[in-house]
């Protein structure tokens, strides 16, 4: 992705989410050690999904990861 293409979403991202939201979002991946994939998954869970709120995408994605990870293992 160019310059051009991270400015357009990053455009989209901050016109879509309120202040509250991206705050929350920053917030977990300082404090709580989540990646920067997981935070695009929960922007993509978030905008394919009507009304999904900010903690029901992470709860999804987290659960995703969760399940790769123990079909990994097997």
């Amino acid at each position: 992705m160019n310059c051009i293409e991270l400015n357009q979403q990053a455009d989209r991202i901050a016109s879509t989410f309120s202040k509250q939201e991206l705050a929350k979002l920053v917030l977990a991946l300082k404090c709580q050690g989540e990646s920067l994939q997981q935070a695009v998954e929960v922007i993509d869970t978030i905008d394919t999904r009507a009304g999904y709120s900010m903690e029901q995408a992470w709860e999804e994605v987290l659960a995703q990861d969760s399940q790769l990870i123990v079909e990994d293992e097997e």
